[in-house]
């Protein structure tokens, strides 16, 4: 498997990998919306290829602390084709994830994840690989 950064000519075979996170979209919406965070420097975004296909993505930006000194990473967008779970591919994303912060400086690396019935597999793998439930996210949606 070969994780790697995000290339433009991948935005067709992330628009599955959207769907599979519960956004579904389009490939235009898509590329519109990865232009705008990607030209951000903070913003970042690798993919997982096996076998030729795209089959995982982690989206993630380094962000700083307001309570104390140092930075973090959060990941902000996580999924493995449906085909292609359990079989190590999230790990190898969050392994790529966790190098980077670490070769940087980071002091942590966080996510959030919905509390809806589908997500508690996924909560299971982030207990499994070492995340620690460590706040309540809160979200208000404005008109």
């Amino acid at each position: 498997m070969e994780i790697r950064n995000y290339q433009a000519s991948d935005i067709e075979e992330l628009v599955p990998l959207y769907a599979d996170l519960g956004y579904p979209t389009t490939a235009e919406v898509l590329r519109k919306r990865l232009g705008i965070l990607l030209h951000q420097p903070s913003y970042q975004l690798l993919v997982a290829v096996l076998d030729g296909k795209l089959v995982g993505l982690i989206g993630f930006s380094k962000m700083y602390f307001f309570e104390r000194d140092g930075f973090y990473y959060r990941i902000l967008a996580l999924v493995v084709g449906t085909n292609y779970r359990n079989q190590g591919v999230a790990s190898c994303l969050i392994d790529e994830v966790r190098e980077q912060a670490c070769l940087k400086g980071a002091f942590a690396l966080v996510l959030n994840s919905g509390i809806t019935a589908e997500r508690s597999e996924a909560h299971q793998f982030y207990q499994n690989y070492g995340f620690k439930k460590a706040s309540y996210g809160f979200a208000l949606e404005l008109p």
